[in-house]
């Protein structure tokens, strides 16, 4: 069983397979709340670490609509379950936190953001970062 590490005493038990079966719950009752949409985000417990990390590659690259398939047959879930999962990549959002910059460490803009505001870094294409204020470095 793979417990997400956001998951507290307070927000419950993950579901587990057979209880997906017969749940009607329209909202997830249980999980982790979001603090920006006030959604609890449902975790399951059958979900395993390999299944859970293709379903966030998946939301990585942006196909939504193959990771919310993925993870309903993963685990069992309904699509608005695994939709309030997959928008919300398992976890709560966290107010004013984002991702660090790769190069300097710098706070991103955003926590999708492919540019550095500090250093100037961009690695939209990441196999060719480049500084952008060296113009010349860019092909």
């Amino acid at each position: 069983m793979h417990l997400n590490i956001f998951l507290r005493m307070d927000d419950g038990l993950p579901y587990t397979r057979e209880e997906l079966k017969t749940c009607t719950e329209i909202e997830p009752e249980r999980g982790p709340l979001c603090p920006c949409c006030h959604i609890r985000i449902p975790q399951f417990a059958d979900l395993d670490a390999t299944e859970e990390n293709r379903v966030r590659k998946l939301i990585r690259q942006n196909q939504m609509i193959l990771a919310t398939s993925e993870l309903q047959a993963a685990s069992g879930c309904s699509e608005r379950f695994a939709k309030i999962w997959v928008l919300h990549s398992g976890r709560p959002f966290v107010i004013g936190t984002t991702a660090p910059c790769p190069f300097c460490g710098g706070a991103l803009v955003t926590a999708l953001a492919k540019q550095c505001e500090h250093c100037c870094m961009d690695w939209h294409n990441p196999e060719k970062p480049y500084n952008l204020k060296d113009s010349n470095s860019q092909n």
